[in-house]
């Protein structure tokens, strides 16, 4: 159906019977995409948003109500990074590679989270989930539902018929947490007009979100389990393999180390002079407070990140192939960096050789260059940083 330009080829009349391609978009590299019933977005490599169709509540998110009949950039949210897009019946969603959430559209029922049911024609923070990481979100009719990535579900907006999983069919216009399903690792979700599904793995929990994922029936763990995990980190006493940090030892199991990380899995199997018992092992290029992090997460599943040890925590994720930490330290940093701290950030990061962490503080500084060019901290980047950022200046 062409009716208000939903197909996104220019024009508004009959129907589209066959694949046709989208020339707005045939020089873009499309990577993520949501249609529902009266408009479609999509997400490109480069992270940018573009939405078509019908505009009406401002569900297109482009600051006005008119229809748009071919695929048009959400300037809002260039520089936030969008990685999924969400189409309701009346709203839009995005989540953003920091884990934010943003929605646009109508707020009739309250499902655009912001704690009325005001419409909102370009997108707009959800201020609620502030404090969590997003994964995925799912747009119903007339309700959302965000998956966190410690597996919690939040759900708002209309809740006729139960859809929202709080045991009652009222509004709920902010984010709630579906109490039923704590306790469960929720890996998916899925929405439509009158219900939500959400994919579940067994699995057993520890306290503060952290999960192990086991065959069978579910098993709560308690948090003393996961204090006694912490205080195993650097425990001498029933150790089976020592590291040699900054010339202090460090003790570990190695049976945790290598069912946590393929790295040291492989190290200890190798053959090599590093898997024979009783051998310290030298760890010459990570300092000890960050090695001491990298254990403390193979231990716990969980470790508090600060924004001086993101760096090297990073690197040292990245070295260890613990993907889930190295992802970690970039939301850390996304979420800590400002004009106060970017620029040592960006230094840093230049100089260790970080080039992920780099781009952060890079796009940062050169979207706030104005504030940040006034402040101390622009004396911590070298001369040729300088000329980059200025370079990459529009």
């Amino acid at each position: 159906d062409k009716e208000n330009g939903v197909a996104g080829h220019g024009d508004t009349e009959g129907h589209q019977y066959t694949p046709k391609l989208l020339e707005r978009l045939s020089g873009k590299k499309v990577v993520q995409l949501s249609a529902c019933g009266f408009h479609t977005g999509c997400l490109t490599d480069q992270g940018e948003c573009y939405t078509w169709g019908e505009g009406k509540f401002g569900r297109l998110g482009h600051g006005a109500e008119r229809n748009c009949h071919s695929p048009r950039l959400v300037e809002t949210l260039l520089g936030k990074r969008p990685k999924q897009i969400a189409c309701g019946g009346f709203h839009s969603a995005v989540v953003t590679e920091d884990g934010k959430m943003y929605t646009f559209g109508g707020g009739e029922h309250g499902q655009l989270g912001h704690g009325d049911k005001v419409n909102k024609v370009k997108p707009t923070l959800v201020q609620a989930l502030d404090g969590v990481v997003l994964q995925q979100i799912t747009c119903g009719w007339s309700h959302s539902v965000a998956l966190t990535t410690n597996g919690e579900v939040f759900t708002w907006g209309n809740g006729d018929h139960g859809k929202l999983g709080h045991g009652n069919g009222k509004k709920v216009s902010t984010p709630q947490l579906v109490e039923r399903l704590v306790g469960h690792l929720v890996v998916r979700v899925a929405s439509y007009n009158e219900h939500t599904a959400a994919l579940v793995e067994p699995q057993s929990i520890a306290d503060g979100g952290s999960r192990r994922r086991a065959p069978g029936t579910m098993v709560p763990v308690s948090a003393c389990y996961l204090h006694d995990m912490k205080e195993m980190v650097n425990d001498e006493e029933y150790s089976d393999v020592t590291f040699i940090v900054e010339g202090q030892p460090i003790y570990a199991l190695r049976a945790v180390l290598a069912k946590r990380c393929e790295h040291f899995a492989a190290m200890f199997r190798s053959g090599m002079r590093e898997s024979e018992a009783g051998v310290e092992i030298p760890i010459p290029t990570i300092s000890r407070a960050v090695f001491l992090l990298i254990l403390e997460y193979l231990y716990t599943d969980s470790v508090k990140i600060d924004l001086d040890h993101a760096v090297e925590l990073y690197i040292a994720s990245d070295l260890y192939q613990i993907s889930s930490l190295r992802d970690m330290c970039c939301v850390i940093v996304r979420r800590s960096i400002g004009a106060e701290n970017a620029t040592y950030l960006l230094q840093g990061a230049h100089e260790a050789h970080c080039h992920v962490i780099k781009e952060i503080a890079m796009e940062y500084i050169v979207a706030n260059f104005d504030v940040i060019s006034k402040g101390e901290g622009i004396k911590a980047v070298s001369h040729g940083l300088l000329l980059e950022i200025l370079s990459l200046r529009p």
